[in-house]
């Protein structure tokens, strides 16, 4: 996996040097072309009226600011590539850690497993729903805590029919409304040892099985031999 991400990150940056150096070289083309046509009308402008060199000037600064900017394009790009190494190295450190995570799914493997949840307020109403990777609703856990605070509950990984479900990511959210009858928005938490780590699209992701977590969700690590 360490392979995977440095490989990614190696293709991409080279990519982005390969852009930068086609900018370069033809605005160098350019330039030269300017030149030759400048040196040109320069060469044959009539003494007795020569060639306004305003607009000429405008040009060399204009080439000179094109030029500034592809180079400056070329430095961040490089900055953000270092970046994102920087982050798939440390993603790598996380492996076999226990960490804990702002994210709202479990990683079901045939145990009973903890779901964790904070409510905003008192709620008049509600249950934890648990979803499966599709998006269809497969239980509600009834009589849950619903007051203000921090709470855990235990699934056992059946379905509304008692029935037990396939291995995988499921994930969960309180559904409920205060006494006004307005929706609470509840906060989430997950954990887990983490048994990969992937790069792609700027994005550094963890994983817990098969639960997926970006990197800078992560709110907590612990020695995973505790």
């Amino acid at each position: 996996m360490a392979d995977d991400i440095a490989t990614i990150s190696s293709t991409t940056n080279t990519g982005q040097t390969q852009e930068q150096l086609s900018a370069l070289n033809s605005l160098s083309s350019n330039f030269d072309n300017f030149l030759t046509i400048l040196t040109t009308q320069l060469q044959n402008q009539d003494p007795l009226s020569p060639l306004d060199t305003h607009e000429f000037t405008n040009q060399l600064v204009m080439f000179a600011d094109v030029e500034q900017s592809v180079r400056q394009s070329g430095q961040l790009d490089d900055l953000i590539s270092l970046q994102r190494q920087s982050e798939a190295s440390t993603a790598v450190n996380y492996l076999g850690q226990a960490i804990r995570a702002d994210h709202n799914e479990v990683n079901f493997t045939g145990d009973p497993v903890t779901l964790t949840y904070t409510m905003p307020e008192d709620a008049d109403t509600g249950a934890l729903e648990i979803y499966n990777q599709e998006g269809d609703l497969v239980t509600i856990l009834a009589g849950v805590d619903k007051s203000f605070g921090t709470h855990t509950a235990t699934w056992d990984g059946t379905d509304s029919f008692g029935n037990t479900l396939p291995n995988g990511a499921y994930s969960f959210q309180f559904g409920g409304v205060n006494s006004n009858d307005q929706p609470i928005e509840a906060t989430y938490e997950t954990e887990g040892l983490v048994t990969g780590a992937e790069f792609e699209d700027g994005v550094t992701t963890l994983l817990m099985g098969d639960v997926r977590i970006p990197l800078s969700k992560v709110l907590r690590v612990e020695d995973s031999t505790t």
